[in-house]
């Protein structure tokens, strides 16, 4: 089967990450799939693609108010460029649907979503969302799309009684994480260590999140709990150069990563995770599962992650330094509250989930072979 995997890395490589994690699942189940994952704006331009990133990133470091005011507004916006977004990214795509004649095209990203339909109506395909965060915006909703995979059943309501989606349209297989972690090597004994407590602290592929503040109010506070910490900084050379300088400083061990491909690993050794509140990361947390700390998140996506998350008790929301000292000496200390985190967590948590989308995408393909097969041989008089 030919699946084109269509995502971005403008906002980060949370959908880039759920697209490789789709294709892993894809290869794992049958490797004679032929899978192509593309960025849709780097097809339009690389220039342009630089140009939004430096836009984003930004807005959300410097300006985080404007964003989220943008965001809040997601319905309006989707209303009046939906269309003009679609008609700008079909011409890059154009061509490289033609060449490539995808039988299936998932998407891990919204912006691609308006010109995939305009293609999938010159072009014989069938259209995938995959959902990478836990609520629904309104430039993932079209009429052209066959296939929706939700984080969780509240995702499914919305587009069924909001969105006016049919309802086998909608899957609820959590979103697409590493399929690392449904293997035996996710179920590594978990342990609440009392000497040392692991924390791991992330900021996403970016290293954002306050990650240096968290690390120093550690430092500073005596917490009354013996504690080590694994921070990945992701792409940010500056923060891993920083904190690689100074950890010898603290009183307690600290562990410095740059970008890492095997986070199920370091979680499933960890005890509480500090990071801000992406839908990947998260999931990820929750599938092993892994108490979650969410510190400041960002406006737009992450706040209605943070408040989701809130919502179904499987994460403690922390808006100051302070706050953090005293969530991580209080799970310590009430480990009844700590264990009822994780089973909040691992209710949400679907480690299966690229697996699922993969088996779901090639059940439905078969069945679509099976009718036009049938069809075909009815004509011909069988």
């Amino acid at each position: 089967m030919r699946i084109l995997i269509v995502t971005e890395i403008i906002a980060g490589n949370g959908h880039y990450k759920a697209a490789v994690n789709l294709k892993k699942a894809f290869l794992s189940h049958n490797f004679q799939h032929d899978i192509e994952i593309i960025t849709i704006i780097s097809l339009l331009s690389k220039r342009i693609e630089r140009l939004i990133t430096y836009v984003y990133l930004t807005l959300i470091t410097k300006q985080p108010k404007l964003w989220g005011w943008i965001y809040r507004r997601e319905t309006k916006f989707s209303f009046v460029f939906r269309k003009l977004i679609a008609m700008l990214l079909v011409y890059g795509l154009r061509s490289y649907v033609r060449r490539h004649k995808p039988e299936v095209v998932i998407a891990t990203h919204a912006s691609g979503i308006g010109a995939l339909a305009l293609l999938k109506k010159q072009q014989s395909f069938k259209l995938g969302a995959a959902f990478t965060d836990f609520n629904v915006n309104s430039f993932w909703v079209h009429p052209a799309i066959d296939y929706y995979f939700v984080g969780h059943e509240s995702l499914k309501e919305q587009l069924i009684y909001k969105y006016q989606v049919p309802e086998e349209k909608v899957y609820v297989t959590g979103i697409p994480i590493d399929p690392l972690f449904a293997s035996k090597g996710a179920k590594i004994k978990q342990q609440r260590k009392r000497n040392p407590f692991s924390i791991l602290i992330m900021g996403g592929g970016l290293g954002l999140g306050g990650i240096q503040e968290i690390v120093e109010t550690l430092s500073n506070v005596k917490i009354g709990v013996p504690f080590s910490l694994k921070v990945i900084t992701g792409t940010n050379q500056k923060l891993y150069d920083q904190l690689h300088k100074i950890k010898h400083q603290f009183s307690f061990p600290v562990e410095v990563y740059h970008y890492v491909e095997d986070v199920q690993s370091l979680m499933a050794n960890s005890q509480l995770i500090i990071t801000k509140a992406g839908g990947l990361t998260t999931s990820e947390a929750m599938s092993i599962p892994l108490p979650i700390l969410l510190y400041r998140p960002l406006p737009g996506q992450e706040e209605k992650n943070t408040r989701f998350l809130i919502k179904n008790h499987a994460a403690i929301l922390t808006n100051t330094p302070e706050m953090i000292s005293y969530w991580v000496k209080y799970l310590y200390d009430h480990p009844r509250l700590y264990d009822k985190l994780k089973a909040h967590g691992k209710k949400i948590g679907k480690p299966n989930a690229s697996l699922t989308i993969a088996q779901v995408i090639e059940k439905e393909a078969k069945l679509h072979y099976l009718q036009t097969d049938y069809m075909e041989k009815a004509n011909q008089g069988f």
